[in-house]
């Protein structure tokens, strides 16, 4: 198996840059030197992955968190390139490996690609740019790309959540009109909205696992209407983190796409980097758009 490996240093605690050696030998013992390369940025980035494409691999790896996933996800896409994934999960909250139960162990995850075979999931596709499980706007949704990797890599899940709490005096909610491509409608004042492919959103929101499935050719729309007091907001909490979808104030539905409406620009995270939406945005399911080992 001929490898190009995408590897991020700076992602979760930087574990990854202890594991370069056994890395290698585990794709060298295929019977194919691995290419390896770091990339700081998304400049680097790019640029490596041009030369992955170059070099006319078998299955290109990428080694980070979900942000690495996205970014090399999204390069793949764009490039129309026929080729596999590979995805050694390395940042803090690996939400999307954690979902799909991919090993944690960086040696584990490399055997689990040199042994196994790539199997086609759903990806997300938000106006020209592509993801692999979550586009959200409102209320923490600025919190991935807002907390400090040395904050990440100190306090793991717990700076997610310290990032949030600083968030709560200014909690913004916009006026949002949503049609699914089945023709559904929803408008309301709302907090937070998503549509998602896991069961795991930032370390904090939980879905049903029962009700998401990676491969259905359908996300999961959330809808999280503006608490009016201090009780409603409790009650929206509680039922994000235990994955109650039955709350009266969260609408949660099952689509192959939507397209959101507001009258002020609105900022979105894609797979927890930020993106800008402006008023209008499509979002849609790619059924089967990309072969993940897992």
């Amino acid at each position: 198996m001929k490898a190009s490996i995408l590897i991020n240093p700076n992602a979760g605690k930087q574990i990854i840059l202890h594991e370069l050696v056994g890395l290698y030998d585990a794709f060298a013992a295929t019977g194919d030197q691995p290419v390896m390369e770091l990339t700081v940025s998304p400049q680097q980035s790019d640029a490596a992955f041009g030369r992955a494409l170059e070099q006319r691999p078998d299955v290109i790896v990428c080694c980070g968190g979900d942000g690495t996933l996205s970014s090399t996800a999204d390069r793949l896409l764009r490039a129309g390139a026929d080729l596999p994934l590979g995805y050694i999960p390395a940042g803090t909250t690996n939400d999307f490996a954690s979902f799909l139960g991919l090993p944690k162990e960086p040696a584990q995850a490399a055997e689990l690609i040199t042994a196994g075979s790539a199997e086609p999931i759903d990806v997300g596709r938000f106006g020209s740019r592509y993801f692999v499980y979550v586009a959200s706007f409102g209320a923490f949704t600025q919190t991935s790309y807002a907390t400090t990797q040395s904050l990440k890599n100190s306090l793991g899940h717990l700076a997610y959540i310290i990032e949030g709490i600083k968030e709560l005096p200014t909690l913004q909610s916009y006026a949002v009109r949503v049609e699914t491509v089945e023709g559904d409608i929803y408008e309301g004042d709302y907090l937070f909205g998503s549509m998602s492919n896991s069961t795991s959103l930032g370390g904090v929101i939980k879905l049903d696992a029962s009700k998401v499935n990676a491969t259905d050719g359908r996300f999961e729309l959330s809808l999280v209407k503006r608490p009016k007091n201090l009780y409603e907001l409790h009650r929206i909490l509680v039922a994000l983190k235990g994955g109650k979808t039955d709350e009266e104030l969260i609408t949660f539905v099952h689509t192959a796409g939507a397209s959101f409406s507001c009258a002020e620009p609105m900022p979105w995270s894609l797979d927890g980097e930020y993106a800008s939406g402006g008023t209008d945005v499509k979002v849609e399911a790619l059924p089967g758009a990309l072969r993940l080992f897992r």
